[in-house]
């Protein structure tokens, strides 16, 4: 199995490298937000609470968001592997993970720190543009993320705007927070040997050829 962290600054190329890798490697993409969202859905009493604290715009803790996530580990678990989007955040997440997958005998394989300069990254922030409809990402200024047609989805033609969050200074805070938090995570994994640092300023198909050649292809 692969299983794979991706630890990444904003606008750094998370989201379209793990895109990548679901499809190349058939991998199971797990995201928190994804997963508390399907979980408000079933209307359970979990799910309520979890409402509740969104409607409030509380942070859901890690007391909610680690059940649901080994709920959704242990379903999954037979598959080809698992890339985890937004989690962990901070150290006490990762050890909750390792302990989630020790029990299912499985491991974090890789952990991929995509770095990028300050500069680059808000460039990116800045010119991101997504789609209405299914969510897909595109860019004002990356030739590779441009959509065929101006302001129209290419999977599912519905239209393209820009969030009014992917402003320099909502990017700025963003990015400072990201520093912050991250560093604990960073040495954590490099502690365990399980770190690789990508130079993701580089393009989207040089990113993905240095991580297909660190699992192997």
């Amino acid at each position: 199995m692969k299983n794979i962290i991706f630890i990444a600054a904003p606008a750094a190329g998370k989201g379209t490298q793990a895109e990548l890798l679901e499809k190349k490697y058939h991998l199971n993409k797990i995201s928190t937000g994804d997963l508390l969202r399907e979980e408000v859905k079933t209307g359970s009493e979990l799910g309520k609470k979890i409402h509740d604290m969104q409607v409030k715009g509380v942070l859901v803790d890690d007391s909610i968001v680690i059940p649901v996530l080994e709920k959704r580990i242990e379903k999954d678990n037979k598959g080809e592997g698992f890339i985890f989007d937004g989690f962990p955040r901070n150290i006490n997440q990762a050890e909750k993970l390792d302990d989630i997958l020790e029990k299912l005998n499985n491991k974090i394989n890789y952990v991929f720190h995509l770095d990028v300069d300050y500069d680059t990254a808000m460039k990116r922030s800045c010119g991101r543009l997504q789609c209405k409809k299914c969510g897909k990402i595109y860019s004002k200024y990356l030739d590779a993320l441009k959509p065929k047609t101006d302001g129209i989805c290419d999977d599912c033609g519905n239209e393209i705007y820009q969030r009014s969050d992917d402003n320099e200074e909502t990017f700025k805070e963003r990015y400072n927070t990201y520093v912050a938090t991250t560093e604990p995570l960073i040495k954590y994994y490099k502690d365990k040997n399980l770190l690789y640092k990508i130079d993701s300023g580089k393009s989207i198909k040089e990113v993905f050829s240095s991580i297909e050649n660190i699992i192997g292809k």
